[in-house]
């Protein structure tokens, strides 16, 4: 009796290998993300396709998430979590898979938008996922690293796309990439086989228990902090995808080598998970959610003038880029972890998850164009501050309405 309710070795391995699983998931999906962008300037000259057009594919694959992101997050509130991210992913694969073997333009931005979708599948069931397979006090703390997920599986792509590309070409990128998906799927599915702990069984949210889909997402769009979740998600992203989709070709494009440019994001990419990660730590001793996100944000507009606007030198302006990650990483640490307290229920949280993807999703397909729109009629990519930082002074008032509701919200409970 003892030996079995006394937390051991064991218990603390098998909940890094349950939570460790999920965020390996998320890792996949973002790859699919990350692997574009280094090949940009290969599929514009193979299918012949100008500045804009090729922005588009870019976008292509937040076409679902934009759509769709709240209506399926209260799907997967309906339905069970850890079967839900194992259909995503094993979309995933067949839709990476289906664009390794693209013959034109039209069958690419197809299979991108297709990849939308699977995407959608696999990371919206992550945080409720990860909330039933931990202990409770160490959920908050995984939901910080969950929020890792993106920088660091784009951030790989981005530095093993080149390589691969010169060894397998870019349809083979495209294919190994379907591969992982189905091993992640197949990881995911071995969960069910560890046996959670019992408080962790407690504290997760009730999902589905007789909740119709319906009447999920009406308490959620009815709700005044999924909104603010989502309108913050939707200006961070925006301008983050729009800056790192195309920093390799802006490379390139200043004389840089195509693994040297891909490298250089790679490194600012995955430097964001030190705001993911600083996001945590200080939400876990007390700062607030809206100056945290204010603060991200005016930092994010400086950065952008510098390294864009200015007429500072490459390295100055490569810092200003990795300090531009660094602040962003702030903004979806903050938001992951501030989604149990702005759902309007605990049936809610996947919904609310939806809704704040849905928002990012329509940030990432349409600034990207708006972006490429500006470089390409203003003659060079020294305007693109302009945007980018438009985009981030939205954020500082969005925080600022945190504060308002947090404060409101108290009050009124």
């Amino acid at each position: 009796m003892i030996a079995v309710s006394r937390p051991g070795p064991g218990r603390v391995e098998s909940e890094v290998a349950r939570a460790g699983v999920v965020v390996l998931a998320g890792l996949t999906s973002a790859m699919q993300i990350g692997k574009l962008p280094p090949t940009l300037p290969i599929l514009q000259a193979e299918f012949q396709l100008s500045l804009v057009q090729v922005s588009w594919m870019v976008s292509l694959f937040m076409l679902g998430p934009a759509l769709i992101g709240a209506v399926a997050g209260s799907v997967a509130d309906r339905f069970d979590a850890r079967r839900t991210m194992i259909t995503g992913l094993l979309l995933s694969a067949v839709t990476s898979a289906f664009g390794a073997f693209a013959s034109s333009p039209g069958a690419l931005f197809a299979s991108r938008a297709l990849e939308s979708i699977s995407y959608l599948v696999t990371v919206l069931p992550a945080p409720a996922l990860i909330a039933g397979l931990v202990p409770r006090a160490r959920v908050r703390g995984w939901l910080g690293v969950w929020s890792a997920y993106m920088p660091a599986g784009m951030g790989i792509a981005l530095l093993a796309t080149p390589a691969l590309t010169g060894v397998i070409g870019w349809r083979g990128v495209w294919l190994a990439c379907a591969v992982l998906a189905a091993l992640a799927a197949v990881l995911v599915a071995r969960i069910a086989h560890i046996r959670p702990p019992t408080d962790a069984v407690e504290a997760a949210p009730s999902l589905g228990d007789g909740v119709r889909v319906a009447a999920l997402v009406q308490q959620t769009l009815c709700s005044a902090g999924p909104w603010l979740l989502a309108l913050c998600f939707l200006f961070y992203a925006g301008q983050f995808t729009a800056i790192f989709s195309f920093l390799p070709s802006i490379y390139q494009d200043a004389g840089l080598s195509a693994q040297w440019s891909a490298t250089l994001t790679a490194i600012a990419v995955m430097i964001s998970m030190a705001g993911n990660l600083a996001a945590s730590y200080l939400l876990q001793r007390g700062a607030s959610r809206g100056a945290l996100v204010a603060v991200a944000g005016l930092a994010m507009a400086g950065c952008a003038w510098l390294a864009f606007g200015s007429s500072s030198g490459f390295v100055l302006r490569y810092v200003a880029i990795l300090l531009f990650a660094t602040s962003a990483g702030v903004i979806p640490g903050t938001l992951f972890a501030t989604v149990p307290s702005y759902a309007p229920s605990h049936d809610a949280i996947s919904t609310t998850v939806g809704m704040m993807q849905q928002g990012s999703s329509l940030g990432q397909l349409l600034l990207p164009p708006a972006v490429a729109a500006l470089a390409q009629y203003s003659g060079g990519w020294q305007s693109i501050w302009i945007a980018t930082g438009a985009a981030a002074m939205v954020t500082v008032a969005i925080g600022a309405a945190m504060r308002s509701y947090e404060r409101s919200h108290r009050r009124s409970g």
